[in-house]
């Protein structure tokens, strides 16, 4: 199912295909806008980037990247999207199965606000959770994500969107900027 969607402004990444040569194509787009800023050659990071598509594609990531947004000058989100297939026949009905997925992932992440939302694809939710990332002999760093798990109309397939932030302050417009992106996925049927 060909999915559509509109990226934040400042949104830098890459989409994630089954074909290397395009794959490497957007690689070396990223590379040329990002190496310098990285302290890196547009080969060396090309061929980074290069490195994590085939985890990537094991993983059903369609989309990966940044975008900066927030009060302060830095502020960024990291955002997936990624599309899983179920293990076995879901419920026909969507809302069941949304039902089940926010009660999974409540029993997964206890402190999360998890709550259902109707986005103009159908039936979805939304879960808000905050925690923090602890790097080995550095200081913790705060992080809050909002993810989005969307049933497609396909029946056989789910899109999870995450953003993922450093910046309580910037929270507040990176939570909106994702939800934006959640609202407008599209599916753009060939048959």
């Amino acid at each position: 199912m060909p999915l559509q969607i509109d990226l934040p402004p400042g949104f830098a990444g890459m989409p994630v295909g089954a074909d290397d040569k395009m794959n490497r194509g957007y690689a070396w787009t990223v590379a040329e806008n990002a190496a310098a800023g990285a302290g890196k050659s547009v080969e060396e990071f090309g061929s980074y980037l290069m490195a994590l598509v085939p985890t990537m594609q094991a993983n059903g990531i369609r989309v990966f990247g940044k975008f900066a947004v927030g009060p302060r000058q830095g502020d960024v989100a990291t955002l997936t999207l990624g599309v899983a297939h179920w293990p076995e026949t879901p419920p026909g009905n969507r809302e069941a199965l949304v039902a089940a997925l926010a009660e999974q992932y409540r029993s997964r992440h206890k402190c999360a606000v998890v709550q259902p939302v109707r986005l103009p694809i159908g039936p979805a939710i939304v879960a808000i959770s905050g925690g923090e990332f602890h790097l080995p002999g550095q200081d913790a760093r705060p992080q809050l994500k909002a993810e989005y798990q969307i049933p497609l109309p396909d029946g056989r397939s789910v899109v999870i969107l995450t953003a993922v932030a450093e910046s309580e302050e910037a929270w507040p417009a990176i939570a909106e900027a994702t939800a934006k992106v959640a609202w407008s996925l599209r599916s753009q049927d060939l048959s």
